[in-house]
């Protein structure tokens, strides 16, 4: 049995960019620890009704969660290119899909908040309005902010606040800690093998 971790330790990104960086980040663990697993067909499910995203009455079926997860994955890798690297065209495809499916179009409430709209309803209004969040926030500005934690075993996407932008961890006290005392351990080694 699974224990569903709906969102994840990292410092949310501001405003609809937290809703896309926990939607990227779901994942669930296994009780009692060990590695984690993409999420299931029910939390994926929880999460877009919970986040307003999706009526609760609307359908959700595996080819749905299917679709969410090579979503989120593709939008994984376009945030793999704010440190350079280019999105494969497979990645660029799906993103180009979701919004034909989702119909979004531009919508101005005021002169300074954009939006892009889905024209329908349904999941695939609901992964829309996710890609949506993305163009808007690299409209902004706010999407080169978005990051993969540099610990290979962590992965998440977390917000960089750094004034330089070099944080390269979701967390100091987690993955940040467990990097430098791994650097530091391997210094030991070297040192007391030389």
């Amino acid at each position: 049995m699974f224990d569903i971790a709906q969102h994840d330790d990292t410092a949310p990104a501001p405003g609809d960019l937290e809703l896309l960086q926990r939607f990227i980040n779901l994942h669930e663990h296994p009780s009692g620890g060990g590695r984690s697993f993409p999420p299931s067909r029910e939390m994926l499910r929880d999460f877009l009704v919970r986040r307003g995203l999706l009526d609760d009455e609307e359908r959700f079926t595996d080819a749905d969660r299917e679709e969410a997860l090579r979503l989120a994955g593709a939008l994984r890798n376009l945030i793999r290119t704010n440190a350079g690297g280019a999105l494969s065209e497979a990645d660029a495809d799906l993103i180009d899909r979701t919004v034909r499916a989702a119909g979004l179009h531009p919508h101005f409430r005021t002169e300074s908040d954009p939006t892009l709209e889905p024209s329908g309803a349904g999941v695939a209004a609901a992964l829309g309005r996710l890609v949506a969040i993305a163009f808007v926030a690299a409209f902004d500005g706010t999407w080169q902010h978005l990051k993969l934690c540099a610990n290979d075993d962590c992965g998440a996407v977390f917000f960089d606040r750094s004034k330089n932008s070099s944080g390269r961890w979701c967390s100091m006290q987690s993955c940040g800690n467990r990097a430098k005392v791994r650097a530091w351990r391997e210094r030991q080694r070297s040192h007391d093998g030389a």
